[in-house]
């Protein structure tokens, strides 16, 4: 890349920084202008010092500019930054660019190439941020809602409780399995209080994920006990003609406590 079109780039955002914001102030409401007036101008600024380093993707100043738009995105807001209006901030600053560039006799392909390209790059690292970030957001969420959906409480030696608490199906069931056994494999518990008083609906899937987690306990060596069983679970399982098999009942975990209180006095 010639260093005449650099020193005319320079000239153009140097002589001409009111034309080119004033260009992109047009998408805006009066009310915005003010805001935008300012992010417009501190860009250019960044912009001149990515000049200065011939547009090197790899340069300090590039990664300062991608750090200013980046915060703008926070500030703004992935879904309003991509908006076409604010947009402008990343998918078309070159456009008055290329106008300026044309009135100067620098505008050619190979320089209308390599602008665009220094331009892409800041867009495509802003979306592969964002895109990280949700990602692990998401990871983050999943590891947390994890280990928050079925909590186990150990209440004494021997006894704990497995709250389950939404929507229960086969694949859910499979990791509350696979976490109660963990549990009584190093803990060696007697007892395994189960509560079902928060999920969200009881139907025959629902019952037959509660018998596998059930059978699991007894393969273990220990008793479970269903807790949690409300008036409307009682009349949703009569309703539907679904038992419960052996499976040892109980209203509240009180009730639950006080029949293994019982059992050990």
């Amino acid at each position: 890349m010639s260093e005449k079109f650099y020193k005319e780039l320079e000239k153009i955002v140097v002589n001409q920084s009111e034309e080119l914001i004033g260009y992109w102030l047009e998408y805006f409401d009066d009310e915005e202008k003010d805001e935008a007036y300012r992010y417009y101008d501190d860009f250019l600024g960044f912009f001149e010092e990515c000049l200065e380093s011939r547009l090197d993707v790899e340069s300090d100043e590039r990664e300062a500019m991608l750090l200013f738009l980046t915060k703008l995105q926070e500030t703004m807001g992935a879904e309003n930054f991509y908006h076409f209006k604010d947009s402008i901030y990343s998918c078309y600053l070159k456009f008055p660019l290329f106008r300026a560039m044309d009135n100067a006799s620098i505008f050619n392909l190979e320089n209308t190439s390599a602008l665009t390209a220094f331009f892409e790059s800041l867009t495509s690292s802003l979306m592969i941020k964002e895109h990280q970030k949700n990602s692990t957001f998401k990871e983050q969420s999943g590891q947390e809602l994890q280990q928050r959906e079925a909590p186990l409480n150990e209440l004494w030696d021997g006894v704990f409780m497995v709250s389950i608490v939404g929507t229960l199906d086969s694949d859910r069931v499979l990791k509350i399995i696979d976490k109660v056994l963990d549990f009584l494999e190093k803990k060696g518990s007697r007892y395994v209080i189960i509560d079902i008083g928060a999920i969200f609906d009881i139907n025959s899937e629902v019952t037959n994920q509660i018998m596998k987690l059930n059978s699991a306990v007894h393969f273990m060596g220990a008793v479970p006990m269903l807790t949690g069983i409300t008036k409307n679970i009682a009349k949703s399982l009569t309703h539907l003609n679904i038992s419960l098999g052996d499976i040892k009942t109980f209203p509240t975990t009180k009730a639950a406590l006080k029949t293994i209180l019982d059992a050990k006095n």
